[in-house]
């Protein structure tokens, strides 16, 4: 069935698990006291060891990696969500995240990982990226579509991306690719794999693969409208 959990028939995401009650350090801006709020969790794995998962979990790029068994890191209800993509269910997104190779297309592939844990979603393992490398191996977008060496330098913007864990500490939801500063790096504010795509030259041919933002015409006759109003012409 070629139209199922296609653009205008996804399946549904999973809803929020766990919540912590705010708790603060500083009520006048509502800085968050993640100490108190751990404390008092009911989430049973704790901040540190929720990280290690974390870590593991990349390190074996999602079970993919040869001598990993992806059952070991992630629930049977699994789920991949990007800006744009998804939700892809386990085995979908293992077949397809297992075909691209990103260490053969770009072995110099850095992440320049840094995570934090969710003090309102204590379940939930933040983790920004940056980094880039250089496409200088084959890229596999499936079987019969590769994307020969362009030697081109992808440069990432910095993305926010998640690890939702359950109380077995597998992996039920990753989401990915959300981009936090368009300006950075040489995707037009594209993340994941539409910004290595766009990086090297090779963009898939729908807009949503061109740049983060694409303005409509109905955007920019808004906003002459508004300068007009206003006298700034």
């Amino acid at each position: 069935n070629s139209g199922k959990n296609t653009v205008r028939n996804r399946i549904k995401w999973h809803p929020q698990r766990y919540e912590n009650t705010p708790q603060y350090k500083n009520t006048e801006i509502h800085e968050l006291d993640s100490t108190k709020m751990f404390s008092s969790s009911t989430f049973p794995i704790a901040p540190e060891s929720l990280i290690q998962l974390a870590r593991n979990v990349m390190e074996s790029e999602f079970g993919t990696k040869p001598g990993y068994n992806p059952d070991e890191l992630l629930s049977s209800d699994f789920q991949f969500v990007a800006p744009i993509i998804g939700p892809l269910c386990k085995d979908e997104f293992i077949k397809i995240f297992g075909s691209f190779k990103l260490r053969d297309a770009l072995p110099d592939l850095k992440q320049d990982l840094m995570f934090i844990v969710d003090p309102v979603e204590p379940n939930r393992v933040w983790f920004i990226t940056r980094g880039g490398g250089t496409h200088s191996g084959p890229l596999r977008l499936a079987p019969n579509q590769v994307i020969l060496p362009t030697n081109k330098k992808v440069m990432n913007p910095p993305q926010a991306s998640s690890l939702l864990f359950d109380e077995n500490g597998k992996c039920y939801t990753l989401t990915a690719g959300y981009t936090m500063d368009k300006r950075i790096g040489n995707t037009d504010g594209l993340g994941a794999l539409f910004g290595i795509l766009k990086a090297i030259g090779k963009p898939f041919p729908v807009r949503e693969a061109q740049a983060l933002y694409v303005p409509s015409c109905g955007f920019e006759a808004l906003e002459r409208f508004q300068k007009a109003f206003t006298g700034e012409y």
